[in-house]
């Protein structure tokens, strides 16, 4: 492989108010803090969803400035482990009164997509076991059973000549990366 491989370590957000931020961060969306002090002049934490693996998968520092409906990211993801996680996540959302909520299905993974209290856009999602060539974007519906998701996951895109197990895209993928 000409670069190595890599995986995203972690994600800054300059904040407009720091400390309502970290509160919806930690108990909102469930994030441990790991860490918080000073910076360059700003304040900063750092945060994880998962503490036994990463110290920080996000911090937060102050000292945002400009109009809020400034975009410099899309959005930022996290991994959760399995589709009840997914489903337990927009729940928490929900109660949460969280804004702009939006289950979609890429086929290669199932979505659950939302705005922080500053306008991020964030999501979070859970692998299938396929993959499909992308870009998907359709409506998820988490009401119904993994089962009946699964099902209708293979029926909407199965008939597609690149759909596959995702460990063998993968293998595939590796091998034409290492040449």
């Amino acid at each position: 492989m000409k670069y190595g491989t890599a995986s995203l370590g972690h994600v800054v957000l300059f904040c407009f108010d720091f400390h309502k931020m970290k509160d919806f961060y930690t108990e909102v969306l469930g994030f441990h803090l790991s860490d918080s002090g000073q910076a360059r002049g700003n304040d900063i934490c750092f945060m994880t969803l998962d503490p036994a693996r990463d110290h920080h998968m996000l911090a937060l520092a102050s000292g945002r400035t400009g109009s809020r409906e400034d975009r410099v990211i899309n959005h930022i993801s996290f991994r959760v482990p399995s589709l009840a996680d997914l489903r337990m996540r927009h729940e928490l959302l929900k109660k949460a009164g969280v804004k702009d909520l939006e289950t979609i299905t890429h086929g290669s993974w199932l979505s659950v997509y939302y705005r922080d209290i500053e306008n991020n856009r964030l999501e979070f999602f859970c692998d299938t076991p396929w993959y499909v060539q992308q870009p998907v974007v359709k409506p998820l519906d988490l009401s119904m059973s993994d089962d009946e998701i699964m099902r209708v996951t293979v029926e909407d895109f199965g008939k597609n000549p690149e759909f596959k197990p995702m460990t063998e895209w993968k293998s595939e993928t590796t091998k034409s990366f290492s040449s």
